[in-house]
């Protein structure tokens, strides 16, 4: 409960909804205690007395206070539904800005289904008892308070008789509702795991397909899907007990009511009105009870969810803001390491006293085996991690003094593994720079020698390419990743294979455009082939998370080093032409700890 209520604490704005919220829901049960109040004058003192003359007026009041009844019905639904979307909204909207605050660290963690999980599972469990929780509190408070009251002043006999079943009922859920919250946990992580299974089944279904293990898939689908029916019939079947419970009590205390109050109206000591209003009351006080149930049990199941949504947002950002952020001004390119050092996980080192100096204008190669650790040495140049000891410096300053949008506003980033958005062509390169005209976009386009292709669909830059730019081959998503890139004009360029998906044609038109993109910008270029990084300025060769060589290619050719060994392996059985592949720069590579 104390996780519920640290959720709701943190909502915005919230409160301020549940005020008329809370004012509907104590409006509701009075007209409705008053209206049996009503039905009694009705019976006793206007049709058993004869008083036709005030039947008008009494009827007149009954259909007000029904009138009444229903527009605070509806005001409470309107505004009920209202609490629960906004409460929802602010849960989904908190998990997405504190999950992209969590970055990489987060995401190389935790499966993407998982996370969805929370977002389509475990906050509208959340805020469906968050938002209706303080209404049914309220109302139910006011209906039984009010409504024992009022028994009592029309027989205190019958209103002893009823009064034993409310906290009897509710102490027998209490104590009935709490395998709930265990139980709903792992329903709620299995329903996780089923989400998981699905995003690698549409994700990955060309492997599938590829391999022919559609059926071993669907084996596996099923039985997350059946266990997780298991775990969802268990939760139901202590609802359906409670459910039953209850209805067997009240028709019990009904009867008993009927054969008390029936004596009691037969030797004269109570009226027809008065029996009959203590029945409606009754029903008005233990309806109540049943609603404090249902919050009990569904207070019981969200905690799960709750847990789970509160275990993400107590994460810490692993890279953090700066809280009086310096002015980055303009920029001129200089990034030095010092001393650097970083791991994933404690004990285990990525890099480990990593130092250079890239002068601004300067092509920075970066060579080695995979798993050297060059993917993470470029992700700390864009804050993707912070080191974990020394410091990565941008113009003679630590990079974490500077704001992260900053920062990032000058790094140009060309991935190996291009991702495209489910949008436009126009969207997918205007997200280099929304502001951009659409001259700009055709420039880069143009730039990029995407535009050759984009001519030839159907809508032009307005053609929507699909999911991740399924509908495009890989060459044309990484042109597009390109003049996106082009697009932002940055300062500071990373590239891991940027034209690695090209033909040779393709590769030979973006040439002369990526190599004018690299004039008097920082550039460092992750390369798998060799041959690309020749004309570097300077090639680091990373091997274990250190800088064993450096130098110009003819230089660390002529060693018997790690870049000679790795060199004659590329190049032993090849014809020289094929050694000599023109250098192919492109805009960067925002790379993650596969590579590290």
């Amino acid at each position: 409960m104390i996780t519920l209520l640290h959720l709701l604490n943190d909502a915005r704005g919230i409160w301020r909804i549940w005020v008329p919220v809370l004012i509907v829901a104590a409006i509701l049960p009075l007209v409705s205690i008053a209206l049996p109040l009503v039905q009694k004058q009705l019976v006793d003192g206007v049709i058993l007395a004869g008083r036709i003359d005030l039947l008008p007026q009494t009827v007149a009041l009954y259909c007000a206070l029904w009138l009444v009844s229903l527009l605070s019905n509806v005001a409470g639904t309107v505004l009920g539904t209202y609490l629960n979307e906004r409460v929802l909204m602010d849960l989904r909207q908190r998990l997405f800005e504190h999950t992209a605050r969590l970055a990489l660290a987060f995401s190389n963690t935790e499966h993407s289904g998982r996370t969805m999980s929370l977002f389509v599972n475990d906050a509208p469990n959340v805020a469906g008892i968050v938002g209706t929780s303080g209404s049914v509190l309220v109302g139910s408070l006011v209906a039984m308070i009010g409504g024992v009251v009022a028994m009592f002043s029309l027989s205190w006999q019958l209103a002893l008789v009823a009064g034993v079943a409310p906290p009897l009922v509710a102490a027998v859920a209490g104590y009935a509702t709490r395998p709930l919250r265990p139980a709903s946990r792992r329903a709620q992580e299995k329903a996780a795991e089923l989400n998981e299974r699905l995003s690698e089944h549409l994700t990955g279904i060309r492997e599938v397909l590829a391999f022919g293990h559609e059926q071993t898939q669907a084996v596996r689908f099923a039985k997350t899907m059946a266990e997780l029916v298991r775990l969802r019939m268990r939760v139901a079947f202590v609802g359906v007990g409670l459910g039953v419970g209850q209805s067997v009590f009240s028709l019990s205390v009904t009867l008993v009511m009927l054969g008390v109050g029936g004596a009691l109206v037969i030797r004269g000591e109570t009226t027809l009105g008065t029996l009959l209003a203590m029945q409606s009351l009754f029903g008005l006080v233990f309806t109540p009870t049943g609603q404090m149930v249902g919050l009990i049990s569904g207070i019981q199941k969200s905690l799960g969810s709750a847990d789970r949504i509160q275990a993400v947002l107590a994460q810490q950002p692993q890279v953090q803001e700066a809280l009086h952020p310096q002015p980055l001004g303009v920029t001129r390119g200089r990034v030095s390491f010092e001393d650097v050092g970083f791991s994933y996980a404690t004990g285990r080192p990525v890099l480990e006293n990593v130092s250079f100096v890239a002068e601004p204008g300067e092509m920075i190669a970066l060579v080695g085996p995979s798993g050297a650790g060059k993917s993470t040495l470029v992700s700390l140049i864009a804050r993707f991690y912070d080191p974990t000891s020394g410091q990565v410096l941008l113009d003679g300053v630590d990079l974490r003094k500077f704001s992260l949008s900053a920062l990032r506003s000058q790094i140009g980033m060309v991935f190996q593994d291009t991702f495209l958005f489910a949008g436009s062509i126009r969207e997918n390169i205007a997200f280099g720079r929304p502001a951009a005209t659409e001259a700009e976009l055709i420039t880069a386009a143009h730039a990029a020698h995407a535009w050759e292709f984009i001519v030839q669909l159907p809508q032009g830059l307005d053609t929507r390419i699909g999911e991740r730019g399924v509908q495009l081959s890989e060459g044309q998503r990484q042109r597009l990743a390109i003049a996106r890139a082009l697009l932002r004009n940055p300062r500071i360029l990373i590239l891991d294979e940027p034209t690695s998906a090209l033909d040779a044609r393709s590769e030979r038109l973006l040439q002369s455009a990526l190599e004018n993109l690299m004039c008097d910008r920082t550039t460092f270029v992750i390369a798998h082939r060799l041959g690309t990084v020749r004309r570097a300025d300077r090639i680091l060769v990373v091997e274990g998370g250190r800088i064993v060589e450096q130098g110009v290619h003819a230089e660390l050719l002529r060693g018997q080093g790690v870049y000679r060994e790795l060199h004659d392996l590329q190049f032993a059985s090849l014809p020289a032409s094929e050694e000599t592949t023109p250098l192919w720069v492109g805009t960067l590579a925002g790379v993650g700890p596969t590579d590290a």
